[in-house]
């Protein structure tokens, strides 16, 4: 039988050392722990290290230590306790050679076990991958990997450090959107003494080109989103192209003062939601003044109040028949025909592709608001109005905030997994190695780049 062969000679190993792989180390001894678990004794395979401080290498032995530090699980009867490896490793105190140097002894460190490290590095790569990659919680993957929970949580935050800057990452198209942290609270001012109601938000920068989070900042206000985009660099800036958004005025402040050459862009699905609240508000008041009552299962409006929200080019015949039913016998005013038939007319213009056809979707939609003449249609029409410029670049760049909103529910999983956070910095990291594991190809945790605002 023919082996393969290397170009390059490698040492011969023993087999326990080959088996429990620890470059750099041999395995001296293992033994059964009574308690369940192994202990692995290793000692270092090189002892020529050089002097941390003056780098002159050192050959001489001044003493023998023990370290004691957990390692990845191996083999065992099923449970935790059962596949946990203790390792010792049996380090030598070396002495420097060089006279004039101020350390007289040192320890010589590898890349599996670095200076006053209590785990292996293979043991926080997993630990990174459980947390990461997997989304399970940090006290679960400790508990499985028999560690305490702030080092699973020290290592995510050590990640989190090891991730480019975003002036790196050149940014076209970028998307703004909030999220909100955590359930609502109730303080009492005390100059006041007066119950006030904070929602705790966040907003959450995110490039769309790729769909990954590149920054994270507290708060849904202007001054947050201006902040972080004046720590970004000039040429970073000025990169930016389009910038997309829910309709909020707020935003489109910021980004105004922030990024002036940047063209904003209005999310359209946004603007569909809008024209589908107008014809559920309208349904309910046709309801309450037509009935004297709410809707029930035994009107027709209501049992279809989803249908009347669906786009009417997916209708099938079946459900255009139903939908003709209901403007019939449960529409006795026409104002939810009227309601519906402009909803319609927007989601016409917001699929044009040129501004010359939606010039004229848009004096079509404004020929169905002043036919409808409903305080609901004119409060959409004044909405469309004050976005248009928006509008207009949507329809020419078609740039939208979908990878935004996706973002949005990947974050919100994150949120249940841990069951709500109470660290701000705490929770950032996890949402932005998560998004930086789910975009990065090659290298997931280090090739993306990101920034933290530790709040």
């Amino acid at each position: 039988m023919s082996e393969p062969t290397c170009s390059q000679l490698v040492a011969p190993r023993d087999a326990a050392s080959i088996i429990f792989d620890l470059p750099g180390y041999d395995v001296l001894e293992a033994l059964d722990l009574p308690c369940g678990g192994r202990r692995v004794v290793v000692q270092a395979d090189a002892r020529d290290e050089g002097c941390p401080d003056c780098g002159v290498i050192s050959a001489r032995v001044h003493e023998w230590t023990r370290q004691r530090v957990k390692d990845i699980g191996a083999g065992g009867d099923g449970t935790p306790e059962g596949g946990r490896v203790e390792v010792v490793v049996r380090k030598p105190r070396m002495l420097c050679a060089e006279t004039a140097c101020r350390r007289r002894t040192f320890t010589p460190v590898t890349d599996q076990l670095p200076a006053r490290a209590r785990c292996l590095t293979r043991l926080r790569t997993a630990m990174l991958h459980a947390v990461v990659a997997s989304g399970r919680a940090a006290d679960e993957v400790a508990a499985a990997f028999g560690v305490a929970w702030w080092t699973v949580q020290a290592t995510v935050l050590a990640a989190v450090m090891t991730l480019p800057e975003v002036d790196d990452l050149p940014v076209r198209f970028l998307g703004i959107d909030e999220h909100r942290f955590r359930t609502v609270r109730w303080f009492r001012d005390p100059d006041t003494q007066a119950w006030k109601r904070v929602e705790p938000w966040m907003t959450t920068f995110v490039n769309l080109q790729t769909g990954q989070v590149i920054g994270i900042v507290d708060g849904r206000h202007s001054a947050a989103v201006t902040t972080w985009l004046a720590a970004r660099s000039e040429q970073w800036r000025k990169r930016v192209e389009v910038v997309a958004m829910d309709p909020s005025a707020t935003y489109r402040s910021a980004i105004g003062t922030a990024l002036p050459t940047a063209s904003i862009s209005v999310d359209h699905w946004h603007l569909v939601r809008l024209a589908n609240l107008m014809v559920t508000t309208v349904r309910q008041r046709v309801a309450r003044e037509w009935l004297g009552r709410r809707g029930r299962a035994t009107d027709g409006a209501w049992a279809h109040r989803m249908l009347l929200l669906r786009a009417g080019n997916t209708l099938t015949p079946g459900a255009w028949d139903r939908l003709d039913r209901v403007f019939t016998h449960d529409d006795p005013t026409g104002e939810l025909g009227a309601a519906w038939g402009v909803k319609e007319r927007l989601r016409m213009l917001l699929a044009c592709t040129d501004l010359q056809a939606a010039d004229t979707a848009r004096g079509l939609l404004g020929i169905a608001v002043v036919g409808a003449d409903m305080p609901e249609t004119w409060k959409l029409w004044t909405t469309i109005n004050d976005w248009w410029d928006e509008i207009e670049v949507f329809i020419v760049s078609r740039v939208t905030n979908a990878k935004t909103e996706a973002a949005n529910t990947s974050i919100k999983q994150i949120k249940r997994t841990g069951r709500g956070y109470r660290n701000h910095h705490h929770y950032q990291a996890r949402i932005l190695l998560a998004s930086a594991h789910r975009h990065g190809r090659r290298s997931p945790l280090t090739q993306q780049a990101t920034t933290l605002n530790c709040g």
